[in-house]
């Protein structure tokens, strides 16, 4: 892999990351390739549109960022989304390839991800 293709996978992970957690969907399903595919643990959403269609990112979160690597194609984000007391740490392996994200692989505690969400 060249380091051309890893600063691509970094601006264009950076950008998602910014605009999902700051809640701009537009500025999010543009780095979404169509074919887009979001996996967290037994659940799998094949589609941008669909993605983006589940829901945005919690309207009263935080977000700090805790580490990042980045490499050829591939992107690792971990990040601590917070909701006053309510908090959990979310990693995910996102998958760069044409100028797109074409999969995101979501890992965190589901249980603490959802009282976050308010659900």
């Amino acid at each position: 892999m060249t380091s051309d293709q890893t600063a691509e996978t970094e601006r264009i992970a950076r950008a998602y990351f910014d605009a999902w957690t700051s809640r701009d969907t537009p500025k999010a399903a543009a780095t979404l390739a169509d074919g887009f595919t979001f996996t967290a643990g037994d659940m799998t959403i094949e589609g941008a549109a669909a993605f983006l269609d589940t829901g945005a990112y919690p309207e009263n979160a935080t977000t700090e960022m805790v580490a990042e690597a980045y490499q050829g194609e591939n992107a690792f984000q971990m990040y601590e989304a917070r909701a006053g007391d309510r908090n959990a740490r979310i990693v995910e392996h996102l998958v760069v390839r044409g100028g797109a994200i074409q999969s995101s692989t979501f890992v965190t505690d589901m249980t603490a991800f959802m009282d976050l969400m308010g659900q």
